[in-house]
């Protein structure tokens, strides 16, 4: 009996300790779902919270561009600002002085004030709108490139002859001008501000000469020399006591400086046959130039000689090479008779030639160079002859000229280069 208490006591017990265990257990499986309808609960609101401050920042906003209302996400940049409102700032076009376009965009740029003050580039880019602010949006200004006044130098013209005569020659030098001009620093265009000094043009007049004192004088003149054949005819002209105007070659000066010496000091004259007796109607405006100049460099240098008229061969020459010359000649000089020696005619013709229907003040056409001279050697003391039986003196073609109150007596002599205060024309008036 006693064991039976014993075992019964056992029992209570055991089933004691088994329904506190149970309660331990449901205790905290209820504290634990307390912890997760908390932790619910806050997560719901962590959510709620999170969505609305999300809709809070992502909420609509409205601002004004140039007086008209945006409404715009909040914190929107100035860019999605004038994407909204349809707004695009431009700059100004940037033109030349003339008025041409020479950059769309290039010209002021455009400018946005926030409440009146205007925004810098970097505090445009940094704009944040929060609502209410009110942006001004102006166009860029057109701008007009920059420029300088400088002075520009204006060339005179050439104003050719109005008809052409056996001589033609410079009756008035040309004279530079100065214009003042504003020059775009783009563009280069040049706009005429003010004619500091008019140009003088380079006038060109020709004429056959005529002696105005009534003298009956006529001018021999050959051409293509020196040669062999040169002091044959010179020494006929000393024996005649006659003068005569030799139009020599410059390629042939070199060899024949001791007979080009000769001419000028039995009292002749020597002018230029250019240097390679090219026809200028056929040469660059350069070849022209370089004809011209050394064939006058060569009789400077080689025999002494000065002179700054020429012969053009074949009488070829026209203002276009008066142009070319670039102010190395003061004259150019064809003839109104031509012995035709160069065909070869005969002696008889050749007398013919010279001395029929002779007018005063002709200049007539023969040669001592360039072929077989033989007829001219034989023909020369007879032409003289009768040219005085006529009634004509014999002179040099400076001389000539001196007789003619048509022409200057700066321009009527051997040597008349440009003063050095005057300017070459680089273009024919019109």
């Amino acid at each position: 009996m006693g064991h039976n208490l014993i075992q019964a006591g056992k029992a209570k017990r055991g089933r004691g300790m088994h329904t506190s265990g149970e309660t331990d257990m449901q205790g905290k499986a209820k504290r634990g779902r307390g912890w997760a309808i908390a932790l619910s609960v806050l997560a719901a609101a962590a959510v709620l919270g999170f969505g609305g401050y999300h809709l809070w920042l992502h909420r609509d906003v409205r601002v004004y561009v140039n007086g008209v209302p945006v409404d715009i996400r909040y914190r929107s940049s100035f860019g999605e600002i004038c994407d909204e409102a349809g707004v695009v700032p431009e700059a100004g076009d940037l033109y030349s002085i003339a008025g041409n376009l020479i950059a769309t965009g290039g010209g002021g740029p455009f400018t946005v004030s926030l409440d009146g003050v205007e925004l810098s580039e970097a505090q445009l880019d940094a704009v944040e709108v929060e609502g209410g602010e009110s942006f001004t949006v102006r166009d860029g200004d057109d701008a007009v490139e920059d420029s300088e006044v400088v002075e520009r130098i204006t060339a005179p013209r050439l104003v050719p002859a109005e008809r052409l005569a056996a001589v033609t020659y410079v009756s008035q030098w040309g004279a530079n001008g100065i214009d003042r001009v504003r020059v775009g620093a783009v563009s280069g265009e040049e706009i005429l501000e003010e004619v500091v000094q008019e140009p003088r043009d380079c006038v060109l007049a020709s004429v056959n000469p005529v002696p105005s004192d009534g003298r009956r004088l006529v001018c021999l003149t050959f051409d293509d020399g020196p040669s062999p054949y040169t002091a044959q005819v010179l020494q006929i002209l000393e024996e005649k006591g006659a003068c005569a105007t030799f139009f020599v070659l410059g390629s042939n000066v070199g060899p024949w400086s001791d007979a080009i010496q000769g001419l000028e000091a039995a009292g002749c004259e020597v002018m230029s046959h250019t240097m390679n007796h090219r026809n200028h109607y056929a040469t660059t405006s350069d070849e022209t130039y370089r004809e011209t100049a050394d064939a006058f460099a060569a009789l400077r240098d080689c025999a002494g000689v000065y002179t700054s008229v020429i012969r053009p061969p074949y009488g070829n020459w026209n203002e276009h090479c008066w142009i070319s010359s670039r102010g190395t000649m003061s004259a150019s000089v064809i003839w109104n008779v031509d012995s035709r020696d160069w065909e070869l005619p005969g002696a008889d013709a050749i007398v013919e030639n010279c001395t029929s229907g002779i007018e005063n003040g002709d200049i007539i056409l023969l040669h001592d160079g360039g072929g077989d001279r033989s007829q001219d050697i034989e023909a020369l003391p007879r032409i003289i002859d009768i040219l005085r039986e006529q009634g004509f003196e014999l002179v040099t073609l400076s001389e000539l000229m001196d007789a003619d109150d048509r022409i200057p007596d700066e321009a009527a002599r051997q040597y008349a280069p440009m003063p050095e205060d005057c300017a070459w024309p680089a273009q024919i008036a019109e």
